[in-house]
């Protein structure tokens, strides 16, 4: 009996740590008639500005002074619109005006079995008036729950993903938020009555 015991405390140690490497990418990516300057000024200087045409976060506000030239924050803490999160507060971890790239990651506001969640944005010029936005998202979980999570959490950031990215290519092509945005706009402001 006491072999058998050892032998399963074995295996689920195993699996436990097995389980804890576990994770995904997700990359989308469109392209935006629009210059990769303009496009940049959006995403890079805008980076609080997310909440004026992401139907996917309600409000955003910036905290301390980075140390990547140009950013205009350390922190982004943010009131999101998607099922199952309702807060999350981010951390610039890249920021390069030349390359017109950056890069944060969640430091608070996912599930406990999260251990990673960073998101890399790329603009990347394709013309005179033609760029393409570039989204890399990466995720680790760790146990049971992430393992069984991670298939949902692929899917659920695939469409978060697609939703920036259509929501962008409006408002940096036409100055104005999408139509979800603009419903969602709607909507809150009907709740504050």
């Amino acid at each position: 009996m006491k072999k058998i015991i050892k032998t399963l405390v074995v295996l689920l140690t195993f699996s436990t740590t097995t389980m804890a490497e576990k994770g995904f990418d997700v990359q989308e990516e469109i392209t935006i008639n629009v210059s990769a300057e303009k496009l940049w000024e959006m995403v890079g200087p805008g980076f609080i500005e997310i909440y004026k045409w992401s139907s996917n976060v309600d409000h955003a506000e910036g905290k301390g002074k980075s140390e990547f030239e140009g950013a205009v924050c350390t922190e982004r803490f943010c009131d999101v619109n998607v099922k199952g999160f309702s807060k999350v507060s981010e951390k610039l971890i890249q920021y390069d005006q030349n390359q017109k790239v950056l890069a944060y990651q969640v430091i608070d506001g996912m599930p406990g079995f999260v251990t990673k969640a960073l998101n890399q944005w790329t603009v990347v010029s394709l013309g005179e008036n033609k760029s393409k936005l570039v989204m890399k998202a990466e995720f680790k979980s760790k146990g049971l729950m992430g393992t069984l999570m991670n298939g949902m959490m692929r899917k659920k950031m695939t469409k978060t993903l697609l939703t920036i990215l259509n929501d962008a290519k409006v408002y940096a092509e036409t100055g104005k938020p999408s139509a979800i945005k603009q419903k969602r706009i709607a909507k809150l402001a009907k709740k504050k009555k």
